[in-house]
């Protein structure tokens, strides 16, 4: 059938063109037929062995590419946490005192140890009172009989008249270098009916902290540089005089509006890591700039 559609010619042309057709069509489908059988992997000479594969590149095994020298493990990219800075080493106790009431009645053990974590904690002990009532234990810079509340207070932490105040304390919201603050209180808190209690939310008991960390400046030297954008507000010196030019020793700096960290700290000759030392509550507008209108300290000894 193949033959005959390859040979196919309209009776009108007549034999010898149908003869030479045939003899084509034969050669033809002789031709399809060999390539049938080479397709099929077979060889003109009866072979039936099937073809050679292509000897081209082999592909590279997964053994190919070398291994880490040694046999090490391969190096680990993810990111490490950074230490944070410390002060002293860990365990050590940086500073200890007990907060007492006037009338000695109320007291609390505070001992201040430094942690692991670039920090501090305060353990306390040996609570006891004649007057059970909610209480908070407050870390402050300075307070009096009486205060009343500090919005620099750190780690306050309250409980009920039933209970016993917590073991142990954070102190990492005082920073690396906590020794700014100067006291812990005892503070009444509210029971629902405080019509009877006039002192609560006054400080009842205080104790003075005297710490043990080694300052990070101890030869930190201010001097009084001229005011410039960034640093526009007025320096004043211990008497509270105002400072003009670049002569006086500069104590306070009041901030003016549009001023930050970096061009205050270059204006006083100083590090923004000394000038943040130097004032652990600055005010501060996002990462740099600082609060118009507050005082900025100057002074180590008056940290």
């Amino acid at each position: 059938m193949i033959r005959f559609a390859l040979g196919y010619r309209r009776p009108d042309e007549g034999g010898r063109t149908m003869g030479r057709t045939r003899a084509r069509g034969t050669a033809a489908v002789a031709l399809v037929g060999m390539s049938t059988l080479l397709l099929a992997g077979c060889s003109l000479f009866g072979d039936d062995a099937p073809l050679p594969a292509p000897t081209g590149h082999a592909a590279p095994s997964a053994s190919a590419t070398p291994g880490p020298v040694g046999g090490s493990a391969a190096a680990d990219d993810t990111a490490q946490p950074v230490a944070a800075p410390q002060a002293v080493p860990a365990g050590t106790v940086v500073a200890e005192t007990d907060a007492v009431s006037k009338t000695g009645d109320t007291s609390i053990h505070v001992r201040v140890v430094a942690n692991d974590h670039g920090t501090f904690d305060a353990q306390l002990s040996d609570y006891r009172t004649t007057q059970p009532q909610p209480m908070s234990v407050q870390f402050r810079r300075t307070a009096q009989y009486g205060d009343g509340g500090d919005t620099e207070a750190v780690a306050t932490t309250q409980w009920d008249a039933d209970a016993q105040p917590p073991a142990t304390v954070s102190l990492s919201d005082g920073g690396p270098y906590p020794d700014w603050l100067h006291t812990v209180v005892l503070v009444p808190q509210s029971d629902g009916d405080d019509s009877a209690r006039p002192w609560v939310y006054k400080v009842l008991a205080i104790g003075k902290l005297s710490w043990s960390i080694p300052n990070p400046d101890p030869d930190l030297h201010v001097t009084l540089g001229t005011a410039r954008p960034g640093a526009y507000g007025y320096a004043f010196d211990a008497a509270d005089e105002t400072l003009r030019g670049t002569t006086g020793t500069p104590v306070s700096y009041k901030v003016n509006e549009g001023d930050d960290q970096s061009t205050i700290a270059k204006r006083f000759g100083i590090t923004v890591d000394q000038l943040r030392w130097l004032n652990p509550t600055m005010q501060t507008r996002g990462n740099n700039w600082v609060l118009a209108g507050s005082w900025i300290n100057l002074d180590p000894a008056s940290r």
